[in-house]
């Protein structure tokens, strides 16, 4: 079964950052437009975004470099986003939202959460598995078989192979752009191979990795 986009899981959390940075900090005005600008351009495989100094400042409205500077500072501070300069020592910033698991957490709908139209037959029951389903079944031996668990979709071990299926989603030069991406963080090539293990890997995500790889090769 096809799982959840990438972007559309960072539309999801993203926006339950913004709402935290908004609605549940001591954030400053000019703080939370500079998380804004973040939100807004966050890239859903790099889960950062690199828009210069500059481009702050023509949004924020304001007249210096150093008020940018300071906002940036200001949320590190508070804890909700992280910078770091761009890998290689290529000019300019990379801005993170800091995430929290319960920004992962699915919203539940305004009738609470689906109830399943069936009863589950195949439930474990945890160490309950290992007794005996009656006393005559006690005197024969026999034993309730354990189901296997599922196998994750996504081994680490296996990252070599799947490396090759992303690549291939990604085009001629698809080995050339993960090879960039692993630049920044290796961490977002480990996020594109288990989004294609786990059948989530679309078209806007595919966009957004080229993206990014072309933002590095462009700082180059």
């Amino acid at each position: 079964m096809k799982g959840e986009s990438l972007s559309d899981q960072v539309a999801r959390i993203k926006a339950c950052w913004l709402n935290r940075v908004m609605y549940a900090s001591k954030a400053t005005s000019v703080q939370k437009c500079f998380a804004y600008i973040i939100f807004d351009r966050l890239n859903c495989v790099t889960l950062d975004s690199w828009p210069a100094q500059t481009t702050f400042v023509r949004y924020l409205g304001c007249k210096s470099i150093k008020t940018v500077q300071r906002a940036a500072r200001g949320l590190v501070k508070l804890g909700l986003i992280t910078v770091k300069p761009n890998p290689a020592g290529k000019s300019g910033y990379r801005y993170a939202p800091v995430f929290l698991p319960e920004d992962e957490d699915k919203s539940v709908g305004k009738n609470g959460q689906a109830c399943p139209k069936k009863v589950d037959t195949d439930v474990r029951e945890s160490f309950l598995d290992i007794h005996f389903i009656s006393s005559s079944t006690e005197e024969a031996g026999e034993r309730r078989k354990i189901p296997p668990r599922p196998k994750p979709p996504f081994n680490p071990r296996e990252r070599g192979a799947i490396e090759i299926k992303v690549a291939e989603k990604l085009g001629r030069d698809g080995m050339e752009i993960l090879a960039r991406l692993a630049r920044i963080d290796d961490a977002i090539v480990t996020r594109l191979c288990r989004a294609v293990a786990e059948g989530s890997l679309g078209d806007r995500d595919l966009a957004a990795a080229r993206l990014a790889a072309e933002h590095v090769r462009a700082c180059g």
